[in-house]
């Protein structure tokens, strides 16, 4: 019996790291597609694109186009990449599709280390990796984030024990270094590697332990402000607009918010928003972040220890530092906090916490009852996991001018006239747009009568993009739609 039931948990522990496995195979592979089909760059990604048309380190170490904020020495190497294979869209997102790659087994490792291969609550991780939207949208789009997302997985790839031996003993100053260097070149970085220290010394303290190696934490010191120097003077100090910067955000900033009832959207938008489009799962979810956070704060006292909480150690405490860390960095320094592209080096910690949870659950309820609570939200998770993926690869991207230059011919009409909105889009363009005169729309640069023009416009979630397409549309004489796709489209005008 006892060797049958061995043969049981080997086999539900196969399958639970092969459901982990699945899903980040899952993940790259709605990646690689995605990456493969090459749309244009979408506004945000324009805005950065336009900067690095003709680079040079004097025009990405200063302030860039559109005042965009983008780590510099990280800009630098995609600077680099284009400079030797030209300008391409597969050239200049090559390097966050392969930050996404490396990212997405960091995510899978670390959730297959927490979960020990126990198959229900492995099905819940594959199904909260399966089902993040926000990470497949970033998949190989042209800005920090799959880097940002990469760094901040580092400090929690790493034991405790490397922590005991370089703060508390002394040596492997050398993995100190390693751990340092990050921060010359991320902004998210900084939490990430705060939390996992905080977390560590913490768990510590609480098991006795206060000692530490003061010449090893000086040289952390020096090396952390050195790197925060470098990112100041290669980065930050050009920088200059932090108020166009908060207003963009202010819905996202805690430090903004001035009611009880908006700050209580916005903390739910941080720790929930993440499964907007199935609020079944935010239902399971949000009781198991919180039984997760009692039992990581509580330690031992709220559950029998697990054998694998050992050598998991304090990573869970760093997670719960990490999320708090961002509410505190968003009510000083106005860091935007909506769950999305900005944070997401977060949304595996509210992934991590959800699991603690479910070992709550599994150690304080009857094995049973609690195996099939947790395997049922399993399913519901690899459910909504399985319909966000395919979502994701059905659908045509946002804002992609690919399908639409096919479409402009010169015979037809000589000119196009760009909308507002999208300018940056079709600078950003690999080639030319095939026309003689092509018109960068602004309130003052509209068609003249008798004008016969092709009109291109993205970006229409703005109200006022819209009402400026609108606007454009009453005054034309004919209005003839030669393509609309998703945010996206092009029309044939006569004024």
């Amino acid at each position: 019996m006892k060797r049958l039931s061995a043969l049981i948990a080997i086999k539900q522990l196969r399958a639970g790291h092969w459901a982990l496995i699945a899903a980040a195979g899952a993940v790259l592979i709605a990646g690689a597609i995605r990456y493969a089909q090459q749309p244009t760059f979408w506004l945000d990604e324009a805005f950065v694109a336009v900067s690095l048309r003709d680079p040079s380190p004097r025009t990405i170490f200063a302030p860039l186009e559109y005042n965009q904020y983008f780590p510099r020495l990280y800009l630098s190497c995609i600077a680099l990449l284009r400079q030797i294979a030209g300008y391409d869209i597969w050239v200049l997102r090559l390097l966050p599709f392969i930050c996404f790659v490396i990212a997405t087994l960091w995510w899978a490792r670390l959730l297959a280390k927490r979960t020990a291969g126990i198959l229900s609550v492995s099905l819940i991780a594959a199904g909260l990796l399966l089902g993040a939207g926000y990470w497949l949208d970033q998949a190989n789009q042209l800005k920090q984030y799959t880097f940002d997302v990469m760094l901040a997985m580092i400090p929690f790839l790493v034991s405790d024990k490397v922590f005991d031996e370089a703060l508390v003993e002394g040596r492997r100053k050398t993995k100190l270094v390693l751990l340092t260097v990050p921060l010359a070149l991320s902004y998210s970085y900084p939490i990430a590697l705060g939390a996992r220290v905080l977390g560590w010394y913490v768990g510590r303290v609480r098991a006795g332990s206060w000692r530490l190696s003061m010449p090893a934490v000086s040289v952390t010191a020096v090396l952390a402000a050195a790197g925060l120097t470098v990112i100041w003077v290669t980065d930050y100090r050009f920088n200059h607009e932090f108020a166009a910067y908060v207003g963009y955000w202010d819905s996202c900033i805690l430090g903004s918010q001035h009611s009880l009832s908006a700050t209580l959207r916005l903390l739910a938008k941080f720790f929930w928003g993440w499964h907007g489009q199935m609020p079944l799962v935010t239902a399971f979810v949000a009781p198991l972040q919180v039984l997760g956070v009692y039992r990581v704060l509580a330690g031992t006292k709220s559950t029998p220890v697990l054998s694998s909480d050992a050598e998991w150690g304090t990573r869970s405490l760093g997670s719960v530092f990490v999320l708090g860390g961002l509410i505190i960095a968003s009510l000083v320094v106005y860091f935007p906090i909506c769950a999305g592209r900005v944070v997401l080096f977060a949304q595996i910690h509210t992934q991590i916490l959800a699991i603690e949870g479910a070992f709550w659950v599994l150690g304080r309820i009857k094995w049973r009852a609690a195996t099939a609570a947790i395997i049922i939200f399993g399913g519901v998770a690899l459910v909504y996991g399985v319909r966000t993926w395919l979502r994701f690869v059905r659908a045509e991207p946002a804002e992609n001018l690919r399908p639409v230059v096919p479409l402009i011919s010169k015979d037809v009409a000589n000119t196009v006239w760009v909308h507002p909105c999208s300018v940056a889009q079709a600078r950003s363009l690999p080639q030319p747009l095939p026309v003689v005169t092509v018109v960068f729309g602004s309130e003052t640069e509209t068609p003249k009568p008798g004008d016969r023009v092709w009109i291109l416009w993205t970006h229409m979630g703005e109200g006022s993009c819209v009402r400026q397409l609108e606007q454009l549309r009453s005054r034309a004489r004919t209005w003839q739609i030669a393509y609309n796709g998703p945010d996206s489209g092009l029309a044939l005008a006569e004024f």
